[in-house]
């Protein structure tokens, strides 16, 4: 399967087309003048509209009879949760393996045309769906025609990705020129011809090891998703593996070794995290001679993504904050954030855990970062019960004494919700201008500011 040139296929069918990554690699095959077809639920998502919009046809449910119509194809590529261990049934991946197709999953598949392109990656426990963003965001300013895949929507372009409107025919410029990539000076030269791929590179599951860039920028490592990665050692290590598959011209960029700036850069988002991070991609743009009014311009106009410190409605001195954070370190920086923007509010601040081995495995962590938020008196700190995750059900079975969002509201001594319409109830009641409800998490719980009412 790893001999497949991707350039090579005609028609590919995608299991889960409607996933945020899978929706972007249907759109990048589409643009490599491959036919494209999939199948997802019922259920609706901002990509239904991405699909529509590029006239890729997907089926709504799985069956074996929507594969059958679609024959002949040349490759399935699934979502990784159709094709793992504990996935469940599902008729087209078995039908798929019936009459011998070849099956790749999404990683796999992205891999293998980023592979072959001018890969640029970044990885990281936190940021790196904004740090993408904003590189994607200054390569686009700079003319550069990039395809950029990002795990979020971005405000701006309505979508997870950029394709490039000559994304082959650059493929087949670096294939001809390869032995040139370790000249970073022919590299600046030919910036404009070279098929630029950035790209979210993620840790769960080493997924990024499916990935060969030729530039990495790390924003940080801080231990996370105990359910895989049993010790912070093994965390720490996958990011090792990662490195050493570095290709031509071979530049990793770190906190380490990045250029710092003494002024801040003029940014709409508040917070030494957020700085951190632009100066990663401006030590990138130098390397890379990009001119830096394009930098600058970039990100002084920057609207976010989705999920990200997203103000969902402002009105009367009453404002809705969504952000995606759940890791410990995550949670503080962003309250630090929060409180940069709006100082003198009072501040709703509604955490939902994400996976309960999380809360479990990193709970006296959450417990420290929890109570200096809960010690400011501005702050009204609730928990709202626990957004579980299908990958961690067995895990959590080998887990004795499991600590959970109960244990950890009552350590803390503050409030704690089981039901959306009593936690909807409270917010509505103790409504008063100069006030923020920020919902904080990578569940469900932004739903709640549908309800808000002002």
């Amino acid at each position: 399967m790893e001999k497949l040139d991707i350039l090579d296929i005609k028609k590919a069918y995608l299991v889960g087309i409607k996933g945020v990554g899978m929706t972007a690699l249907a759109r990048i095959l589409k643009g490599l003048n491959i036919k494209v077809v999939g199948s997802d639920t019922k259920d609706k998502f901002f990509t239904d509209e991405v699909l529509k919009k590029q006239k890729i046809k997907f089926y709504e449910g799985f069956s074996h009879s929507n594969l059958k119509k679609e024959l002949p194809v040349d490759i399935v590529i699934s979502s990784v949760a159709y094709l793992s261990q504990n996935s469940p049934y599902n008729p087209e991946i078995e039908f798929a393996r019936k009459i011998s197709l070849p099956l790749m999953t999404y990683p796999e598949a992205l891999g293998n045309i980023f592979n072959q392109s001018f890969g640029i990656a970044i990885c990281g426990s936190h940021g790196k769906s904004s740090t993408t963003a904003v590189l994607g965001k200054i390569f686009k300013e700079a003319n550069l025609d990039p395809t950029v895949l990002v795990g979020s929507e971005i405000i701006e372009w309505k979508s997870n990705s950029l394709i490039s409107k000559s994304f082959k025919k650059k493929l087949l410029f670096l294939k001809e020129n390869e032995d040139k990539l370790n000249n970073l000076n022919w590299i600046k030269k030919n910036l404009i011809n070279l098929p630029i791929f950035i790209i979210e590179a993620d840790e769960y599951k080493e997924a990024f090891l499916n990935y060969y860039p030729r530039i990495i920028i790390l924003t940080n490592i801080d231990y996370d998703h105990p359910d895989y990665f049993k010790t912070e050692k093994e965390y720490k290590q996958s990011f090792k593996k990662f490195f050493k598959q570095l290709k031509e011209p071979k530049i990793l960029i770190t906190k380490k070794n990045r250029i710092l700036n003494l002024k801040p850069f003029p940014f709409p988002f508040k917070g030494k995290h957020w700085q951190e991070n632009l100066s990663l991609v401006y030590s990138l743009i130098k390397i890379l001679g990009i001119k830096e009014k394009h930098f600058l311009k970039s990100i002084s106009t920057y609207k976010g993504i989705k999920r990200r410190f997203e103000i969902i409605k402002q009105k009367n001195e009453i404002v809705l904050i969504d952000d995606y954070a759940h890791h410990p370190t995550e949670v503080f920086a962003y309250y630090k954030s929060l409180k940069n923007h709006f100082s003198d509010y009072k501040i709703f601040f509604i955490f939902q855990p994400h996976t309960f081995t999380r809360t479990h495995f990193l709970f006296n962590e959450f417990l420290k970062t929890f109570k200096k938020i809960k010690n400011d008196k501005k702050i009204t700190f609730i928990i709202f019960k626990t957004f579980p995750s299908a990958r961690e059900k067995e895990t959590i079975l080998k887990i004795k004494n499991l600590k959970t969002d109960k244990l950890l509201a009552k350590k803390l001594n503050t409030y704690f919700f089981e039901k959306e319409k009593d936690l909807i109830d409270f917010l509505n009641k103790n409504l008063l201008p100069k006030t923020v409800i920020t919902t904080v998490g990578a569940g469900d719980v932004y739903k709640i500011l549908e309800n808000i009412n002002f």
